[in-house]
C-alpha cells in the first residue's frame, strides 16, 4: 500500500508544476491549461473549424405523435431497435408519417442512435424501456425532445 505524508509539499518535488502556484505561494490543483491551438479530438486542425467527431453531428429534434391519428402512440409512429436485452445501444428503425416535427427543425433519420429523450440519457436502456419512456413523453400529443448520433460515427 502506497503511503503518502499528509504535510508533505508536493510544490517542492515538482509535482505541482509552477505555472500552478500563485504569486501568495500557494498551489491550486488541477494546473490551469495553457490555451491550445488544436482540436480537443487530437486531430492537428486549429480549433474553430469543423471537426468530424460524432459530437458535433448531434441532431435534437423536436418531435409529437399527433392525437388526431386515431391508434397511433409513439411506440407505433417511431420504431426503437436495438437496446441493452440486443447487446447494443438503442437505435431508430422505422420513422411513420404520424410523427410531426418543429417548424423549421430537423427531422428524425432512420438508423440513428438513441442519445437522449426528453434529457434522459438512453444509452443502457431495454429496447422496452425506450419504447415505454417515448410514450409517456409523448403521449396527449406533447412534444418531446430527441437527441441522435448519425450512424456509423
Amino acid at each position: 500500500m502506497l503511503q503518502v505524508p499528509l504535510n508533505q509539499d508536493f510544490s517542492k518535488e515538482g509535482i505541482v508544476s509552477d505555472a500552478a502556484v500563485s504569486s501568495s505561494g500557494s498551489s491550486s490543483f488541477p494546473p490551469a491549461a495553457a490555451p491550445s491551438t488544436h482540436s480537443a479530438a487530437g486531430s492537428s486542425e486549429p480549433a474553430g473549424e469543423k471537426s468530424d467527431h460524432w459530437s458535433s453531428q448531434v441532431v435534437e429534434a423536436v418531435v409529437s405523435v399527433g392525437s388526431s391519428i386515431e391508434g397511433t402512440t409513439a411506440g407505433t409512429a417511431i420504431t426503437v431497435l436495438g437496446g441493452s436485452d440486443n447487446g447494443e445501444f438503442p437505435y431508430l428503425g422505422e420513422i411513420s408519417a404520424g410523427v410531426r416535427y418543429q417548424k423549421g427543425g430537423p427531422s428524425l433519420a432512420p438508423g440513428a442512435l438513441l442519445l437522449e429523450v426528453q434529457g434522459q440519457r438512453v444509452a443502457g436502456y431495454t429496447q422496452r424501456d425506450v419504447v415505454a419512456w417515448i410514450n409517456h413523453c409523448t403521449r396527449n400529443g406533447n412534444p418531446c425532445v430527441i437527441r441522435t448520433a448519425p450512424p456509423g460515427m
